[in-house]
């Protein structure tokens, strides 16, 4: 009977000390033993369930976590969602995978030096292809990575060239410099999210030059149809006048 109630009272315990840590949501060893260890294990060394986290680095910590794409209930691909966390439950978290392995940094970006021109001309390059020309995402068809650059901040975007995501290539110093990852950054927040993207007229969505192109040349074309049959049902001159 009294060992009953010791693991009664250990048990009734843990649960009270789980929800106060929960309700408090201060301390990332709490978070990390009780939403994160479960799949990556308790030092990052990864499971069944999720991969390692070891030298993934901050960089990738920060930008699955600030996404909101971790943690995820079940196992499947990851969408962005406000995050779970805090900003100083993240910071505490990073710190956590961070310890676990040599990795990138959390990425330092100043925008205030940025050559949004040159960012423009490497995005159209490098990123276009699969985030189309607005950064609405899906430009091209069975591409494994048409995902939305709305909203994201200049860091997450720095980050996600830095680390090893789905379908995207690391575009590290052998690719890009660490400048030109800043222009890109700056090219995306303060030219595609807060720019004048529509210039020309109605934006269609932001679906990129193709389909708006290809609008343009059915709305003309059908006038000239127009046209054609409007001047096709005049009847023509009697030969007697």
């Amino acid at each position: 009977m009294r060992l009953l109630v010791t693991v009664c009272y250990v048990g009734l315990f843990g649960l009270v000390g789980s929800a106060a840590a929960q309700e408090e949501g201060r301390d990332p060893r709490v978070i990390y033993g009780q939403e994160c260890a479960w799949c990556h294990g308790g030092n990052g060394e990864g499971s069944a369930r999720g991969p390692s986290l070891q030298g993934v680095g901050a960089a990738s910590a920060h930008f699955w976590l600030s996404t909101g794409r971790m943690p995820i209930d079940e196992p499947k691909a990851a969408e962005r969602k406000e995050p779970r966390y805090s900003d100083e439950e993240i910071e505490g978290l990073v710190e956590i995978v961070a310890g676990f392995g040599e990795g990138p940094p959390v990425p330092q970006v100043d925008l205030d030096e940025a050559d949004v021109v040159r960012g423009g001309q490497l995005y159209r390059i490098h990123c276009a292809a699969c985030h189309g020309f607005s950064g609405w995402g899906g430009a091209m068809v069975f591409r494994r990575n048409p995902v939305s650059l709305y909203p994201t901040t200049a860091t997450q975007v720095v980050e996600a060239m830095l680390i090893d995501l789905p379908g995207m290539p690391v575009f590290g110093d052998e690719t890009l410099t660490e400048e030109e990852r800043r222009d890109v950054a700056a090219y995306v927040v303060e030219v595609l999210q807060e720019g004048e993207t529509d210039r020309g007229g109605h934006g269609l969505g932001g679906a990129g030059r193709v389909p708006e192109g290809l609008v343009a040349w059915l709305v003309g074309l059908a006038a000239l149809l127009l046209v054609a049959w409007r001047l096709g049902e005049r009847r023509p001159p009697s030969e007697g006048g």
